[in-house]
């Protein structure tokens, strides 16, 4: 790693909460499963729970901060980051643009708009376009430097190459985003009694 020592923690740090044998045996009288499965998600081994475990950071946090300057969450920000890159993006686009649901992005889109941090402009055939009113850019350019601090955090056990590794291969991994929608569609459209102790699921 050109001389670059990363610590990674392995296990959680936390107080001793292991059940007594008395909570076990009861558990036991109950019928519950107090053995580990013998097919287990291991978290530091599966990709999803460790963008999971990062994205709850960034979020949670973020909201915090965010809402402790400005008085908007974490979703309000984003769209209004992401404005400042693509001004008169409509509100399909901004879903499209960070993956999120319409209706989130329609409750963040019309708190930026009472706010008075958005506006929004009608175009042909229906289309609505969003702008960041001079108070919007106010807030954006507040944000910014903790938006790029809290990068730099992130990165912090990370050397400059493997940060940009990261980038570079988060980026790819969005490449998948259409498969995995996909797959997830077939589930959704599956009669739910036919996946029930299916196993495989592999589709």
């Amino acid at each position: 790693m050109d001389g670059h020592e990363a610590h990674i923690e392995r296990t959680p740090t936390r107080p001793d909460l292991s059940p007594t044998p008395d909570v076990v045996e009861r558990a036991k009288r109950l019928g519950l499963s107090t053995q580990r499965l013998s097919d287990t998600i291991e978290r530091d081994a599966y990709t999803p729970a460790l963008i999971g475990l990062i994205s709850n950071v960034l979020v949670w946090g973020g909201s915090r901060v965010f809402r402790h300057i400005h008085g908007i969450g974490t979703n309000e920000w984003r769209i209004v980051s992401a404005l400042g890159n693509w001004p008169g993006s409509t509100a399909t686009e901004l879903c499209e643009i960070l993956g999120i649901n319409k209706s989130i992005a329609s409750k963040s889109i019309n708190e930026l708009l009472d706010r008075g941090l958005v506006a929004q402009l009608d175009g042909p055939k229906g289309s609505r376009h969003l702008y960041l009113t001079p108070s919007g850019i106010e807030v954006h350019d507040d944000f910014m430097p903790v938006a790029k601090r809290r990068a730099e955090i992130l990165h912090e056990s990370l050397s400059e190459e493997e940060s940009a590794l990261l980038d570079a291969l988060l980026v790819r991994m969005l490449a998948s985003a259409e498969s995995m929608k996909r797959y997830e569609q077939t589930i959704v459209r599956t009669d739910p009694a036919k996946l029930r102790g299916d196993r495989r699921l592999t589709f």
